[in-house]
């Protein structure tokens, strides 16, 4: 037959789940100017084993690299956040502004 647990959500009274996703980002703003070449947007999966310094490095490098590209730098950030050992969801995007700056 069917356990309790079968039994409870088969008749819809299902306990409610925990909440496993806080909708709390951090945020920084501030005008950009010229000199500003990227905006990173990354979850905790990124933040919580890198440093902003050590983002906007691992992301100048490759940019600076022959044929660096947003695609070669977020790709370096996620991988560097791997390597550090994250153990959450690791998404980023690397949006290159400078090309727009006047």
């Amino acid at each position: 037959g069917d356990s309790g647990a079968e039994a409870s959500a088969l008749s819809g009274d299902v306990p409610p789940l925990p909440e496993l996703l806080l909708a709390e980002p951090t945020v920084t703003e501030r005008e950009i100017d010229a000199s500003d070449r990227f905006v990173i947007l990354a979850c905790d999966g990124v933040w919580d084993v890198i440093s902003d310094k050590q983002a906007c490095d691992y992301v100048r490098q490759a940019l600076s690299e022959e044929g660096g590209s947003a695609q070669s730098a977020v790709r370096k950030l996620v991988g560097e956040a791997y390597a550090a050992g994250s153990l959450d969801n690791i998404s980023a995007i690397v949006a290159v502004i400078n090309n727009f700056l006047g």
